[in-house]
């Protein structure tokens, strides 16, 4: 695969080396494989149900932890809000579409209505007018445009989710407003930290230095840091060529957000808690997204003192070792390879508790969207608890697609985790990741068809080799907005 000296250059100043790319062709083009399902992960198979009395427990738990320990909050923020008013581009008066629709009847029930309204004012227009004349194209266009919201050229972070008493919140200011409910440390500050694009650092920063003195609550320390260009990736022809501009530059594109596990990799938390930047709650209905949080979080650092004790105690105490055994046999990985020695088995407890934890709420499966929990054959040849995504599977197989059909649960991008070893320096993550749980799509540019390369994504094949467990967690703790209709559903009406 020839490189040329300009070639050479780009990779230069993108921390790239001809090498590293190589490398990075062969694992897409030959390693990358469907993952294997062997069952759904289901109550008491893999998922873990909680009793009110060990919900209060685990709550407890946490209560006291979080005053001693650090917390952040990991929110991946670089989505685009375009996607949300999809529906509305291209208006038709005669051929509305269901959503849109949705859209038009309930209009004064969207948050944003009264600024919508507002600004249409400033600019000599008359939202009433424009109604009463069915003159929805306007009003989109005012909505989407730049010369009203720019809601087709803003960051899904700065859309305007909820109304109460007469003040409006996006989602920005609800992952504020959620985080002092539970990622407040001891010392009484609330870190949380926003991954986004290099060129939103200077907007979103001064809509927080602005927001930020209408909290009462004002220890917030808040944090950026986008996608590294050294985890972009090369896109390739359809004959696995590098692909090229019009100027014979080779063409790089984000590599998807499990890129962001360098990004996660940098923080520095006992705990923390990741969160999509559309899944917040109006605050009358946010009780259950803050209990379940603490929850998890009681798990996760119950669970983290206990595999500290054990490693400790394995350097030191003989009888310590079936313990071990049993506690990763009940919480992590079932089985155990006959033959081995005692030696062996030690080595075996100790590389297995070693390593990055994660706690993951999951939803009875209501036909939303997402990757879902199960028992995957891993290449070593044991199964292991893993969120596994649709485009994960190869569905040309009956049996794999009947066991992903027999799913009963989805995740909802709810993790707390723990990426601090016990000499509390971070794991090296990439050490952690499935590297055959990558993704090749096709895209077209420039008139041809291009091969687009995807890191395994971050709450899957990134986070593949960690220590896993399940919980079932409410629906009423999972409300996203993928399209601005989902802001009409109860968990952001109020």
């Amino acid at each position: 695969m020839p490189f040329n000296a300009q070639d050479e250059q780009l990779l230069n100043e993108r921390g790239m080396s001809v090498n590293s790319v190589l490398q990075q062709i062969h694992q897409f083009v030959h390693d990358t494989q469907p993952a294997r399902l062997d069952r759904p992960c289901t109550v008491g198979d893999g998922i873990l149900a909680l009793s009110a009395t060990e919900c209060n427990t685990y709550k407890q738990i946490f209560e006291q932890a979080a005053q001693n320990i650090s917390i952040q909050k990991f929110v991946p923020s670089s989505g685009a809000a375009s996607r949300m008013f999809k529906h509305l581009y291209n208006y038709d008066p005669n051929n509305v579409s269901e959503l849109t629709e949705e859209f038009i009847i309930r209009f004064d029930q969207f948050p944003f209505k009264s600024l919508v309204e507002m600004r249409m004012q400033a600019a000599g227009l008359h939202l009433d007018e424009l109604r009463s004349r069915n003159e929805w194209s306007a009003i989109f266009d005012f909505i989407l445009g730049s010369h009203g919201l720019n809601y087709d050229d803003q960051l899904k972070g700065l859309v305007v989710f909820h109304s109460r008493d007469s003040k409006l919140y996006t989602a920005f200011d609800e992952h504020l407003h959620e985080s002092v409910a539970y990622g407040k440390q001891g010392d009484g500050r609330c870190r949380i930290h926003f991954t986004l694009a290099p060129q939103h650092f200077e907007r979103v920063s001064a809509y927080f230095e602005e927001r930020l003195k209408q909290f009462e609550h004002n220890q917030f320390e808040l944090s950026f840091s986008s996608q590294n260009p050294s985890t972009d990736t090369l896109a390739l022809t359809k004959d696995n060529e590098p692909f090229r501009d019009k100027n014979g530059a080779l063409v790089f594109r984000p590599s998807g957000h499990g890129a962001l596990i360098h990004n996660l990799q940098q923080l520095d938390a006992d705990i923390v808690f990741i969160k999509n930047i559309d899944n917040v709650t109006v605050q009358s209905a946010l009780a259950d997204t803050v209990f379940y949080k603490q929850i998890l979080g009681g798990v996760l650092y119950d669970l983290r003192s206990k595999i500290f004790d054990l490693l400790d105690r394995l350097e030191t105490e003989d009888a310590a070792l079936e313990e071990a055994l049993e506690f990763i046999q009940a919480w992590f990985q079932p089985g155990l390879t006959v033959g081995m020695t005692r030696q062996q088995m030690l080595q075996y407890a100790q590389l297995r508790l070693d390593r990055p934890l994660r706690v993951c709420g999951m939803v009875r499966n209501e036909g939303e969207p997402g990757g879902g929990p199960f028992w995957v054959k891993m290449q070593g040849g044991y199964i292991s608890k893993q969120i596994v995504e649709k485009s994960q599977v190869d569905i040309a197989d009956p049996q794999q697609a009947k066991i992903l059909s027999a799913s009963t649960h989805f995740n909802p991008v709810d993790l707390v985790c723990s990426i601090k070893s016990r000499s509390g320096e971070n794991y090296h993550l990439d050490e952690f990741i499935d590297y055959t749980a990558g993704f090749v799509t096709e895209k077209f540019q420039q008139g041809s068809v291009l091969k687009a390369l995807e890191w395994p994504g971050l709450w899957n094949g990134a986070m593949a080799l960690w220590n896993t467990v399940f919980v079932e967690v409410p629906v009423s703790t999972f409300n996203p907005v993928k399209t601005v209709n989902d802001l009409l559903r109860p968990g952001h009406q109020g």
